[in-house]
């Protein structure tokens, strides 16, 4: 069980925005679309915590794409609804085991994860909030399942905040005549916001089709859905004395068979220019004394500083392969804690902005970006891909303390 201590009191309607006060009309959703960092989250919290004070809401879903999600992001987040300026009033209660929030006046919120839509059937809600609804896995589905929920009270009414991606579901509703839909940017919210943030992504993100999506909240046809586009994969050739650091890194396959994945092995640098370099592509279908041995050779060949290898499936193999093959060889271990979608962004942001070239065309390689989509139903092969991410996610993190020396 938890309740807020005492919280900065404010008015929400008198420091809100126009675009984040509830619209007046009549409508069944309201679609927050808007750039990161706009406050869609607080615009969320906020308005739950202003229905449910009116009286006229007393049955609420709380739908994260995750039910950690929903918990960390939507209810115990920094702009979540146990940090608004009326649940400081202890007129609510967070009981995280019953993923439940109970008001004072006797209405109940349940959180729900997108990942379980089918945990919906049977439940039947007032209002519903879904928070960033453009990442969820199967959107349309989810979106099946709140509408056959929505089926009590006098004006039963759904809000979703989310940044928009080019996917079906979002266009359709954005283009209903029950949306009321609000478009907002990242720099409508700048005085909450960072400046050195928004120095960095108007150098990284300034006239890229990323932008208008990720910054002012539009739908982009170019990126298809894609996480690179075609165009941000740019050619140019780089001598090896105009590089500060080279790094391998291996995403290692688990099995050596005809139907194995392949393991991917990127070599990339940084070069004295600031960009990223990605000067070649040895991966294919390895044993792991294979790939062992070829990461052993790129390492010398290429001057490399060190060899970085995901560790997720692998675990104990990876580093005893490297113990055993490649001795003397600065190398660190990586973990993925984020989806691959979630690693892979920024590293495609970095290419929208021109700041990674390719040394030459690698088919395979760019095969793999271009297929790399937010539509989680695909099977995607991407090997190749995330060893590219961790590399270049290893060359832009400028600290080394992180790097595990295996000898033998």
């Amino acid at each position: 069980m938890i309740r807020n201590g005492d919280l900065p009191q404010y008015n929400w309607h008198d420091i809100a925005r126009t675009k984040q006060r509830l619209p007046k009309g009549d409508w069944l959703v309201w679609l927050v679309m808007a750039g990161r960092g706009f406050g869609k989250t607080r615009t969320g919290a906020e308005t739950v915590m202003q229905l449910v004070e009116s009286g006229k809401y007393r049955s609420i879903a709380i739908v994260g794409k995750t039910l950690h999600e929903a918990r960390h992001i939507m209810v115990e987040g920094q702009s979540g609804i146990m940090s608004t300026a009326l649940s400081a009033n202890g007129n609510v209660t967070y009981y995280p085991s019953k993923r439940e929030l109970v008001w004072a006046n006797g209405a109940k919120a349940v959180l729900i994860g997108g990942d379980n839509y089918e945990s919906i059937r049977g439940m039947q809600f007032d209002f519903v909030w879904i928070d960033e609804f453009a990442k969820f896995e199967k959107p349309a589905e989810v979106w099946e399942q709140v509408m056959l929920s929505l089926r009590i009270g006098e004006d039963p009414r759904c809000m979703i905040t989310t940044t928009p991606k080019n996917r079906p579901i979002i266009r359709q509703l954005a283009e209903a005549k029950f949306c009321y839909v609000t478009n907002g940017t990242t720099y409508e919210n700048k005085d909450n916001l960072s400046s050195k943030f928004l120095e960095r992504i108007e150098e990284l993100m300034q006239d890229t089709n990323f932008a208008r999506q990720e910054l002012y909240g539009e739908i982009v046809d170019d990126l298809n859905n894609l996480v690179w586009a075609k165009d941000s994969i740019k050619y140019k050739e780089v001598q090896p004395t105009m590089l500060n650091r080279i790094i391998i890194a291996v995403d290692p396959a688990v099995s050596n068979n005809t139907k194995s994945d392949e393991t991917g092995i990127i070599i990339a640098g940084e070069g004295c220019d600031g960009n990223i370099y990605v000067l070649d592509d040895l991966s294919g279908k390895y044993s792991t004394s294979e790939w062992a041995e070829v990461v052993a050779n790129a390492y010398h060949a290429y001057g490399a500083s060190r060899v970085v290898a995901e560790v997720n499936n692998g675990g104990d193999m990876v580093e005893n392969v490297m113990r055993n093959k490649c001795r003397y060889i600065p190398f660190s271990s990586v973990r993925a804690v984020k989806g691959k979608i979630a690693r892979a962004e920024p590293v495609a942001l970095l290419y929208s902005a021109s700041k990674v070239f390719h040394v030459r065309k690698f088919a395979a390689l760019e095969k793999q970006m271009l297929s790399t989509s937010y539509d989680n139903d695909k099977k995607q092969h991407d090997d190749r891909v995330d060893a590219l991410v961790w590399g270049i996610t290893e060359l832009t993190n400028k600290t080394e303390a992180n790097a595990q020396i295996i000898q033998i």
